[in-house]
């Protein structure tokens, strides 16, 4: 995981993964408002925020992915039995 491709993918994961919490705490916060009967406004950013928040998630998953298939799986070590 040394290699400067597996490094870059690492940054850009944290990144992606700030952009999602960001994203997460907005629609969160629209969440929270009161929403009145006729609240259309609050309606539509509701849906723009979980679609955004959705496709930020999305970004940090494909490269969250891409990351943990560069990584080779432990070669389990197995002592030599000294049972007869």
């Amino acid at each position: 995981m040394q290699d400067t491709a597996s490094r870059i993918l690492l940054d850009r994961m944290d990144q992606a993964f700030v952009d999602y919490s960001q994203q997460a705490e907005r629609l969160s916060a629209l969440l929270a408002k009161p929403m009145g009967a006729s609240s259309w406004t609050l309606y539509h950013d509701l849906q723009k925020q979980r679609t955004a928040e959705a496709t930020a998630y999305e970004r940090y998953r494909k490269i969250q992915e891409e990351l943990f298939t560069r990584i080779a799986p432990a070669v389990p070590h197995r002592p030599e039995s000294n049972v007869s």
